[in-house]
């Protein structure tokens, strides 16, 4: 009987031993606040694809919108609408797609012509729009790889 009890708690004791290494490696993954990963996000984009132009500030915001998150040119700012984002690889791909209308309108013009084909073509059939999902979906995948 002393034999049973030995093996038994050697191997109850080793797997919590195991769940608490486990519970370390994936708390960190699954408990990082959202603003932490976008700037994290933001950092890795910005050294990947460099740019001569003012980052963009990232603002959350708990309003209501259709949007998970938009770019607007004139302020320089990207706005994630927190509401809308359910896990960290949306939150994730919203912030790239973002940034990646960040990279592409650099001047006034580019941005009345982002309008005008808005106006155009609509949001899901806007060129840029769909370049800008098709690159963000991309680059998640790459972030997540390098990254998670």
């Amino acid at each position: 009987m002393d034999t049973f009890f030995r093996y038994y708690f050697i191997i109850v004791g080793g797997l919590f031993i195991l769940t608490l290494i486990h519970k370390i490696f994936v708390s960190k993954k699954e408990n990082i606040l959202v603003e932490e990963l976008v700037g994290d996000v933001c950092k890795w984009f910005y050294g990947m694809y460099p740019l001569r132009k003012s980052y963009p500030r990232v603002v959350f915001s708990n309003k209501k919108s259709d949007f998970d998150g938009i770019y607007e040119f004139h302020i320089n700012t990207v706005t994630l609408y927190n509401k809308n984002l359910k896990s960290h690889s949306q939150t994730i791909e919203v912030i790239l797609h973002e940034l990646t209308h960040w990279y592409l309108i650099r001047s006034e013009k580019m941005s009345c012509e982002y309008d005008e084909q808005l106006n155009e073509y609509g949001y899901e059939n806007h060129p840029q729009e769909i370049w800008c999902r098709a690159v963000a979906a991309e680059f998640t995948k790459h972030y997540m790889k390098q990254k998670l």
